[in-house]
Protein backbone atom coordinates (compact mmCIF):
# COMPACT_ATOMS: atom_id res chain seq x y z
CA UNK A 1 0.00 0.00 0.00
CA UNK A 2 1.24 3.36 -1.04
CA UNK A 3 1.31 6.06 1.43
CA UNK A 4 -0.61 9.00 0.27
CA UNK A 5 -1.42 10.10 3.56
CA UNK A 6 1.93 10.50 3.67
CA UNK A 7 2.49 12.71 0.41
CA UNK A 8 -0.29 14.50 1.51
CA UNK A 9 0.96 15.34 5.13
CA UNK A 10 4.40 16.26 3.59
CA UNK A 11 2.72 18.93 0.94
CA UNK A 12 1.10 20.22 3.93
CA UNK A 13 3.77 20.16 6.30
CA UNK A 14 6.00 22.09 2.73
CA UNK A 15 3.29 24.82 2.48
CA UNK A 16 3.84 25.58 6.49
CA UNK A 17 7.25 25.69 5.82
CA UNK A 18 7.06 28.17 2.58
CA UNK A 19 4.88 30.30 4.96
CA UNK A 20 7.30 30.54 7.74
CA UNK A 21 10.42 30.69 5.50
CA UNK A 22 9.19 32.85 2.81
CA UNK A 23 12.17 35.68 2.87
CA UNK A 24 14.89 32.96 2.71
CA UNK A 25 13.50 31.55 -0.62
CA UNK A 26 12.72 34.72 -2.16
CA UNK A 27 16.18 35.59 -1.36
CA UNK A 28 17.22 32.63 -2.70
CA UNK A 29 15.18 33.29 -5.90
CA UNK A 30 16.51 36.83 -6.59
CA UNK A 31 19.85 36.67 -6.27
CA UNK A 32 22.37 34.15 -7.00
CA UNK A 33 24.71 34.86 -4.55
CA UNK A 34 21.90 34.43 -1.64
CA UNK A 35 24.42 32.08 0.38
CA UNK A 36 26.24 35.00 1.24
CA UNK A 37 22.85 36.90 2.64
CA UNK A 38 23.24 39.17 5.40
CA UNK A 39 27.21 39.70 4.92
CA UNK A 40 27.67 43.39 4.35
CA UNK A 41 28.81 45.10 1.12
CA UNK A 42 31.93 46.16 1.73
CA UNK A 43 32.35 42.15 2.95
CA UNK A 44 31.13 41.10 0.07
CA UNK A 45 33.44 42.77 -1.85
CA UNK A 46 36.62 41.42 -0.45
CA UNK A 47 35.58 38.21 -1.43
CA UNK A 48 38.37 37.67 -4.36
CA UNK A 49 39.02 34.91 -6.04
CA UNK A 50 42.65 34.59 -4.51
CA UNK A 51 43.48 30.38 -3.63
CA UNK A 52 47.16 29.53 -2.55
CA UNK A 53 49.34 26.74 -3.88
CA UNK A 54 47.12 24.03 -2.72
CA UNK A 55 43.93 25.66 -4.08
CA UNK A 56 41.91 26.59 -0.87
CA UNK A 57 39.99 29.76 -1.06
CA UNK A 58 41.76 32.24 1.69
CA UNK A 59 39.26 34.62 1.29
CA UNK A 60 36.07 33.22 2.09
CA UNK A 61 33.79 34.59 4.16
CA UNK A 62 31.17 33.62 6.49
CA UNK A 63 28.01 33.69 5.06
CA UNK A 64 25.74 35.49 7.65
CA UNK A 65 21.84 36.39 8.82
CA UNK A 66 20.76 39.88 8.93
CA UNK A 67 20.95 39.11 12.73
CA UNK A 68 25.02 38.12 12.53
CA UNK A 69 24.60 34.76 12.89
CA UNK A 70 26.10 32.25 11.17
CA UNK A 71 24.01 30.79 7.79
CA UNK A 72 23.58 27.26 7.39
CA UNK A 73 21.18 27.66 4.58
CA UNK A 74 21.53 25.10 1.47
CA UNK A 75 21.57 21.68 0.66
CA UNK A 76 24.43 19.23 2.32
CA UNK A 77 24.96 15.53 2.08
CA UNK A 78 26.90 13.47 4.85
CA UNK A 79 27.25 10.41 3.97
CA UNK A 80 30.62 8.82 4.40
CA UNK A 81 32.95 5.94 4.55
CA UNK A 82 34.49 6.37 7.63
CA UNK A 83 33.28 3.58 10.50
CA UNK A 84 31.30 4.89 13.78
CA UNK A 85 33.50 3.45 15.92
CA UNK A 86 37.83 3.42 15.19
CA UNK A 87 39.00 0.08 14.20
CA UNK A 88 41.48 -1.48 16.76
CA UNK A 89 44.35 -1.23 14.68
CA UNK A 90 44.50 2.35 15.04
CA UNK A 91 44.65 2.71 18.03
CA UNK A 92 44.13 5.93 19.94
CA UNK A 93 44.97 7.70 16.23
CA UNK A 94 42.25 10.18 15.35
CA UNK A 95 43.72 10.96 11.68
CA UNK A 96 44.50 8.72 8.94
CA UNK A 97 47.32 9.51 6.56
CA UNK A 98 46.69 10.91 2.93
CA UNK A 99 47.65 7.58 1.54
CA UNK A 100 45.48 5.78 3.98
CA UNK A 101 42.39 8.29 3.55
CA UNK A 102 43.17 7.55 -0.32
CA UNK A 103 42.63 4.10 0.61
CA UNK A 104 39.70 4.13 2.64
CA UNK A 105 37.72 5.79 0.55
CA UNK A 106 38.50 3.92 -2.65
CA UNK A 107 37.58 0.86 -0.54
CA UNK A 108 34.29 2.19 0.53
CA UNK A 109 33.48 2.92 -2.79
CA UNK A 110 34.14 -0.39 -4.10
CA UNK A 111 32.75 -1.92 -1.11
CA UNK A 112 29.42 0.16 -1.27
CA UNK A 113 28.33 1.10 -5.16
CA UNK A 114 30.07 -1.47 -7.41
CA UNK A 115 27.69 -4.29 -8.39
CA UNK A 116 28.69 -7.55 -6.75
CA UNK A 117 31.24 -6.16 -4.24
CA UNK A 118 28.59 -5.87 -1.20
CA UNK A 119 28.77 -9.25 0.63
CA UNK A 120 32.67 -8.89 0.68
CA UNK A 121 33.59 -5.96 2.15
CA UNK A 122 32.34 -4.09 4.95
CA UNK A 123 32.38 -0.26 5.58
CA UNK A 124 31.47 -0.63 9.02
CA UNK A 125 34.24 -1.78 10.70
CA UNK A 126 35.90 -4.60 9.29
CA UNK A 127 33.61 -7.52 9.37
CA UNK A 128 32.06 -9.01 6.38
CA UNK A 129 28.60 -8.67 4.89
CA UNK A 130 26.67 -12.03 4.89
CA UNK A 131 26.48 -12.73 0.41
CA UNK A 132 23.38 -14.21 1.38
CA UNK A 133 21.78 -11.71 3.25
CA UNK A 134 18.52 -9.60 2.54
CA UNK A 135 20.58 -5.56 3.56
CA UNK A 136 19.91 -3.10 0.61
CA UNK A 137 22.50 -3.00 -2.03
CA UNK A 138 22.83 0.47 -3.10
CA UNK A 139 24.09 -0.77 -6.38
CA UNK A 140 20.46 -1.81 -7.21
CA UNK A 141 19.21 1.70 -7.39
CA UNK A 142 21.91 2.88 -9.81
CA UNK A 143 22.84 5.13 -7.21
CA UNK A 144 26.73 6.46 -7.27
CA UNK A 145 28.73 8.29 -4.24
CA UNK A 146 29.31 11.05 -6.76
CA UNK A 147 25.29 11.67 -7.23
CA UNK A 148 25.57 11.65 -3.44
CA UNK A 149 28.16 13.72 -3.20
CA UNK A 150 30.82 11.98 -0.79
CA UNK A 151 34.26 13.27 -0.18
CA UNK A 152 36.85 11.41 1.78
CA UNK A 153 37.24 11.53 5.61
CA UNK A 154 40.30 11.86 6.87
CA UNK A 155 39.00 10.73 10.49
CA UNK A 156 39.99 7.15 11.35
CA UNK A 157 36.00 7.09 13.08
CA UNK A 158 33.23 9.41 13.50
CA UNK A 159 33.17 8.87 16.93
CA UNK A 160 35.93 11.02 18.77
CA UNK A 161 34.88 10.86 22.13
CA UNK A 162 36.07 8.61 24.27
CA UNK A 163 39.69 9.33 22.89
CA UNK A 164 39.62 5.44 21.99
CA UNK A 165 36.66 6.03 19.50
CA UNK A 166 34.94 3.55 20.38
CA UNK A 167 31.52 4.04 22.22
CA UNK A 168 31.23 3.50 25.73
CA UNK A 169 30.28 0.31 27.51
CA UNK A 170 26.76 -0.52 28.20
CA UNK A 171 25.13 0.06 32.04
CA UNK A 172 24.10 -3.01 33.94
CA UNK A 173 20.35 -1.60 32.97
CA UNK A 174 20.90 -1.66 29.40
CA UNK A 175 22.36 -5.53 29.02
CA UNK A 176 19.79 -6.44 30.89
CA UNK A 177 17.50 -4.93 28.30
CA UNK A 178 19.69 -5.78 25.69
CA UNK A 179 19.34 -9.75 27.06
CA UNK A 180 15.88 -9.99 27.46
CA UNK A 181 15.65 -8.83 23.74
CA UNK A 182 13.15 -5.99 24.88
CA UNK A 183 13.28 -1.74 24.12
CA UNK A 184 11.49 0.31 26.17
CA UNK A 185 8.64 1.04 24.16
CA UNK A 186 8.47 -1.64 21.82
CA UNK A 187 9.68 -2.22 18.61
CA UNK A 188 12.18 -4.21 16.97
CA UNK A 189 15.16 -5.08 19.67
CA UNK A 190 17.93 -3.72 17.69
CA UNK A 191 19.41 -2.62 20.76
CA UNK A 192 23.32 -0.91 20.66
CA UNK A 193 24.28 -1.17 16.98
CA UNK A 194 22.88 1.10 14.13
CA UNK A 195 23.61 -1.72 11.07
CA UNK A 196 23.68 -5.13 12.21
CA UNK A 197 21.25 -4.95 15.18
CA UNK A 198 22.21 -6.84 18.63
CA UNK A 199 19.53 -9.07 20.00
CA UNK A 200 17.26 -11.42 18.32
CA UNK A 201 14.06 -10.34 16.66
CA UNK A 202 11.11 -11.98 18.53
CA UNK A 203 8.25 -9.76 16.23
CA UNK A 204 5.70 -11.26 18.69
CA UNK A 205 3.21 -8.97 16.69
CA UNK A 206 3.20 -5.86 14.13
CA UNK A 207 4.15 -3.18 16.97
CA UNK A 208 7.37 -5.24 17.07
CA UNK A 209 8.30 -4.59 13.29
CA UNK A 210 9.26 -0.79 14.48
CA UNK A 211 8.63 2.58 13.15
CA UNK A 212 11.07 1.85 10.14
CA UNK A 213 9.74 -1.16 9.35
CA UNK A 214 5.94 1.04 8.72
CA UNK A 215 7.41 3.64 7.76
CA UNK A 216 6.26 5.41 10.02
CA UNK A 217 9.09 7.37 9.96
CA UNK A 218 12.37 6.63 8.47
CA UNK A 219 15.08 9.14 9.56
CA UNK A 220 15.56 12.90 10.36
CA UNK A 221 17.60 12.66 13.63
CA UNK A 222 18.67 13.57 16.25
CA UNK A 223 21.70 12.52 15.47
CA UNK A 224 21.65 12.67 12.19
CA UNK A 225 23.24 9.63 11.28
CA UNK A 226 24.28 9.34 7.19
CA UNK A 227 22.85 5.79 5.37
CA UNK A 228 23.82 4.42 2.54
CA UNK A 229 22.25 6.26 0.60
CA UNK A 230 19.78 9.36 0.50
CA UNK A 231 21.87 11.02 2.96
CA UNK A 232 20.66 14.73 1.85
CA UNK A 233 19.65 17.14 3.58
CA UNK A 234 17.99 20.92 3.67
CA UNK A 235 18.26 23.57 5.62
CA UNK A 236 16.31 26.74 5.90
CA UNK A 237 17.05 29.06 8.22
CA UNK A 238 16.10 32.61 10.01
CA UNK A 239 16.34 34.45 13.32
CA UNK A 240 13.90 32.47 15.06
CA UNK A 241 13.93 28.97 13.20
CA UNK A 242 16.11 26.36 11.60
CA UNK A 243 14.45 23.74 9.51
CA UNK A 244 16.29 20.54 8.73
CA UNK A 245 14.88 17.84 6.09
CA UNK A 246 16.21 14.67 5.68
CA UNK A 247 15.94 12.95 1.98
CA UNK A 248 15.90 9.75 3.58
CA UNK A 249 11.82 10.15 4.87
CA UNK A 250 11.52 13.55 3.69
CA UNK A 251 11.30 14.22 7.20
CA UNK A 252 11.40 17.40 8.91
CA UNK A 253 12.24 19.06 11.80
CA UNK A 254 11.40 22.89 12.85
CA UNK A 255 14.13 23.91 15.67
CA UNK A 256 13.14 27.48 17.95
CA UNK A 257 16.56 29.39 17.54
CA UNK A 258 14.51 32.41 19.91
CA UNK A 259 14.70 31.01 23.29
CA UNK A 260 11.51 29.07 23.36
CA UNK A 261 11.19 26.93 26.51
CA UNK A 262 11.19 22.95 26.12
CA UNK A 263 7.35 21.74 26.05
CA UNK A 264 5.99 19.55 28.87
CA UNK A 265 7.81 16.22 29.71
CA UNK A 266 4.01 14.98 28.50
CA UNK A 267 4.53 15.37 25.11
CA UNK A 268 6.70 12.97 22.76
CA UNK A 269 7.39 14.31 18.90
CA UNK A 270 8.96 11.78 16.28
CA UNK A 271 11.98 13.41 16.67
CA UNK A 272 11.80 14.90 20.44
CA UNK A 273 11.72 18.66 21.69
CA UNK A 274 15.02 20.29 19.84
CA UNK A 275 15.68 24.06 21.11
CA UNK A 276 18.36 25.74 19.65
CA UNK A 277 20.76 28.70 20.94
CA UNK A 278 24.22 30.18 20.01
CA UNK A 279 27.47 29.75 21.35
CA UNK A 280 29.87 32.43 19.21
CA UNK A 281 29.43 30.90 15.44
CA UNK A 282 28.12 27.43 17.01
CA UNK A 283 24.26 26.82 17.04
CA UNK A 284 23.73 24.12 19.88
CA UNK A 285 20.40 21.93 19.52
CA UNK A 286 19.63 20.45 22.93
CA UNK A 287 16.89 17.25 22.26
CA UNK A 288 14.78 15.79 25.14
CA UNK A 289 11.18 14.37 25.35
CA UNK A 290 12.11 11.65 23.15
CA UNK A 291 9.33 8.89 22.28
CA UNK A 292 10.01 5.13 23.63
CA UNK A 293 9.98 3.81 20.10
CA UNK A 294 12.05 6.23 18.66
CA UNK A 295 15.09 6.92 21.04
CA UNK A 296 18.96 6.94 19.21
CA UNK A 297 20.51 3.02 19.64
CA UNK A 298 17.00 2.18 21.64
CA UNK A 299 18.26 4.33 24.74
CA UNK A 300 16.28 5.05 27.25
CA UNK A 301 13.46 7.65 26.84
CA UNK A 302 13.46 8.94 30.18
CA UNK A 303 17.39 9.91 30.56
CA UNK A 304 18.33 10.12 27.16
CA UNK A 305 19.39 13.56 26.19
CA UNK A 306 21.09 14.47 22.67
CA UNK A 307 23.16 17.72 21.84
CA UNK A 308 24.19 18.58 18.43
CA UNK A 309 26.51 21.18 17.60
CA UNK A 310 26.60 23.10 13.87
CA UNK A 311 29.42 25.19 13.13
CA UNK A 312 30.22 26.45 9.40
CA UNK A 313 33.96 25.02 8.71
CA UNK A 314 34.65 26.61 5.10
CA UNK A 315 32.19 27.37 2.03
CA UNK A 316 31.39 23.85 1.08
CA UNK A 317 31.82 22.08 4.78
CA UNK A 318 29.77 22.23 7.73
CA UNK A 319 31.32 20.41 10.73
CA UNK A 320 28.71 18.48 12.39
CA UNK A 321 28.98 17.66 16.23
CA UNK A 322 26.57 15.39 18.20
CA UNK A 323 27.15 14.03 21.76
CA UNK A 324 24.64 11.48 23.32
CA UNK A 325 24.27 11.55 26.72
CA UNK A 326 22.17 8.61 28.27
CA UNK A 327 23.46 7.01 31.80
CA UNK A 328 20.77 4.53 31.50
CA UNK A 329 22.47 3.28 28.35
CA UNK A 330 26.39 4.10 28.50
CA UNK A 331 28.52 4.24 31.58
CA UNK A 332 29.39 8.06 30.26
CA UNK A 333 28.54 10.49 27.48
CA UNK A 334 29.91 10.09 23.94
CA UNK A 335 30.17 12.17 20.99
CA UNK A 336 31.08 12.02 16.94
CA UNK A 337 32.04 14.18 14.53
CA UNK A 338 30.43 13.83 10.79
CA UNK A 339 31.23 16.55 7.89
CA UNK A 340 28.38 18.00 6.19
CA UNK A 341 29.53 18.56 2.23
CA UNK A 342 27.77 21.47 0.33
CA UNK A 343 25.27 19.93 -2.40
CA UNK A 344 23.28 20.97 -5.42
CA UNK A 345 20.18 19.80 -4.45
CA UNK A 346 16.94 18.96 -4.72
CA UNK A 347 15.95 16.25 -2.51
CA UNK A 348 13.16 14.01 -4.03
CA UNK A 349 10.41 12.89 -2.44
CA UNK A 350 11.02 9.93 -0.61
CA UNK A 351 8.18 7.56 -1.43
CA UNK A 352 8.33 4.71 1.21
CA UNK A 353 5.99 2.04 0.57
CA UNK A 354 4.51 -0.44 3.81
CA UNK A 355 3.50 -3.20 1.28
CA UNK A 356 0.05 -4.89 2.93
CA UNK A 357 2.51 -8.20 2.77
CA UNK A 358 5.24 -6.84 4.47
CA UNK A 359 3.90 -7.22 8.54
CA UNK A 360 2.60 -10.51 7.74
CA UNK A 361 5.71 -12.11 6.00
CA UNK A 362 7.94 -10.91 8.93
CA UNK A 363 5.70 -12.34 11.38
CA UNK A 364 5.50 -15.54 9.43
CA UNK A 365 9.53 -15.44 9.34
CA UNK A 366 9.99 -14.71 12.56
CA UNK A 367 7.48 -17.92 13.63
CA UNK A 368 9.47 -20.26 10.89
CA UNK A 369 12.42 -19.43 12.25
CA UNK A 370 11.74 -20.26 16.18
CA UNK A 371 10.35 -23.50 14.44
CA UNK A 372 13.82 -24.26 13.01
CA UNK A 373 15.59 -23.45 15.85
CA UNK A 374 13.71 -25.45 18.22
CA UNK A 375 12.10 -22.92 20.43
CA UNK A 376 8.48 -23.67 19.10
CA UNK A 377 7.32 -20.50 20.07
CA UNK A 378 3.11 -20.19 19.15
CA UNK A 379 2.35 -16.82 16.84
CA UNK A 380 1.29 -14.61 19.37
CA UNK A 381 -2.03 -12.78 19.45
CA UNK A 382 -1.50 -9.96 21.36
Amino acid sequence: MRKCLGIVSSALTIGAVLVVFAPIFVAAQSSPGAAKAGVSPAAQASVKSNTNAGGKDQTWVMPRMADGHPDFSGYWNSLTFTPMERPTKYGNREFLTPEEMKGTFRSGVRGSYEPGAQGSEDRYGGELFNPDSVDYDATTYGLSPWQNGIKPNPRTSLVVDPPDGKIPPLTPEAKARLAAGARPGGGFPYVIDDHHGGAVVHADNARDLGQNTSCVTQSGGPPLIPAEYNSGLFIAQNSAYMLIETETGSEFRIIPLDGHEHVSSNIHQWHGDSRGHWEGDTLVVETTNLRPDHTYRNGAPSTQKITEYFKRSSADTIEYKFTVDDPSTWTEPWSAIIPMSASTGPLFEYDCSENNNDAVNILAGARAFEKKTGEGKPISQK
